[in-house]
């Protein structure tokens, strides 16, 4: 216990010395210097050549008496209120940091270890304690899905237990962190059912650099080409093709669907996606496309997806659960003789729960 009491409070000292700091840090710095001149620079190594050469230590009395120690109280008392105005900081930061929640999603579904946490690579500038809910979507090693009806309510599962954790906080104190490597179809239901949940943080994991990465990159500006919304006519459904990270080959749509093709195209697949601000355009774009389908009639737009995690996560949040088509997001396996064979359909547009499409 004694030694647990020591640990906390060598870990506490040093947060407090290497904490960001306010005015009273560099007051009570600049009181020190003035205590060291005013106790240490009367006395000083004298040198007297007496026969043999010896040293002597004795006073300069550069400072008089009566001058010195009224300033020594008056420097002294200044050191010890900063000092105290600085512990007073530090303890309101402490409250504030055991008061705010960060509730940290990864979703893990398309790699067999555990690999790097994502609550260890929350950036140090969002405040709270750390709570991590593990969405665990494997079923096989390398993200191969058997049995997809069994992860359904996974994601349900995650969502409650989020909620609950909200509601146990007042909802301002409890910031919300998402990333993950999951299957397309999960992750794109992923964002659709936490879209409530307020203000979410999305991070990503960075296959290059192999760790975990927010969306903190500058816009480059390139926005989706949108192709093939003239030739949508009486078509209750609609294929909707999103390129971002590789292009969707036609002849891989064609093994699975013989509906009209509506394209959306980054110009450049490989520039970065690692913008937030890129992000929200390009979930804009696509919720813009599927309002015009919905204009033009169309029941069910059949979504394939090839795009990072966060991207994914993203556009499922900006699906409109009300007012747009109903909407079957696909996974893509490049073995497979139909190149898209299950989807799941989403809870929107009056349906009231996930369920998977087979084609």
């Amino acid at each position: 216990m004694n030694r647990e009491t020591i640990d906390w409070g060598i870990r506490e000292f040093i947060k407090y010395l290497f904490r960001p700091k306010g005015f009273e840090g560099w007051v009570a710095a600049s009181c020190a210097l003035v205590l060291v001149a005013l106790l240490g620079g009367n006395w000083l190594v004298k040198a007297t050549a007496r026969g043999d050469y010896t040293f002597e230590v004795g006073s300069t009395n550069v400072i008089p008496a009566w001058a010195q120690w009224p300033l020594v109280v008056l420097f002294t008392g200044i050191f010890v209120f900063c000092v105290w105005i600085g512990w007073k900081r530090f303890s309101r930061e402490n409250e504030l940091r055991d008061r705010k929640k960060v509730v940290v999603v990864e979703g893990r579904g398309l790699r067999e270890d555990d690999g790097s946490s994502l609550a260890a690579a929350v950036p140090a500038d969002i405040v709270g304690h750390r709570i991590p809910v593990i969405l665990d979507l494997r079923q096989r090693p390398d993200g191969v899905i058997v049995d997809p009806v069994a992860l359904l309510p996974e994601v349900d599962t995650t969502r409650r237990l989020v909620q609950q954790y909200s509601k146990q906080n007042d909802r301002r104190d409890v910031t919300l962190v998402y990333g993950g490597l999951t299957p397309v179809p999960m992750t794109f239901l992923t964002g659709v059912v936490f879209d409530d949940e307020g203000n979410i943080i999305v991070m990503d994991w960075d296959r290059t650099r192999e760790e975990w990465r927010s969306l903190d990159s500058a816009d480059d500006r390139q926005r989706f080409i949108v192709e093939g919304l003239d030739d949508i006519e009486a078509s209750k459904d609609v294929v909707v093709a999103v390129s971002v990270s590789y292009l969707v080959r036609t002849e891989n749509i064609a093994t699975t669907f013989d509906h009209p093709i509506v394209r959306l195209t980054l110009p450049d697949v490989t520039s970065s996606h690692w913008s937030a601000s890129k992000q929200r355009a390009l979930a804009q774009q696509f919720y813009d496309t599927a309002k015009l389908l919905e204009g033009k009639g169309v029941a069910t737009i059949h979504v394939i997806l090839a795009a990072q995690n966060s991207v994914v996560f993203n556009l499922g949040r900006r699906y409109d659960k009300r007012n747009l088509p109903s909407v079957v997001v696909y996974q893509f396996e490049p073995d497979a003789q139909k190149k898209y064979p299950w989807g799941v359909r989403m809870p929107v547009n009056g349906e009231l729960r996930p369920s998977i499409v087979m084609s």
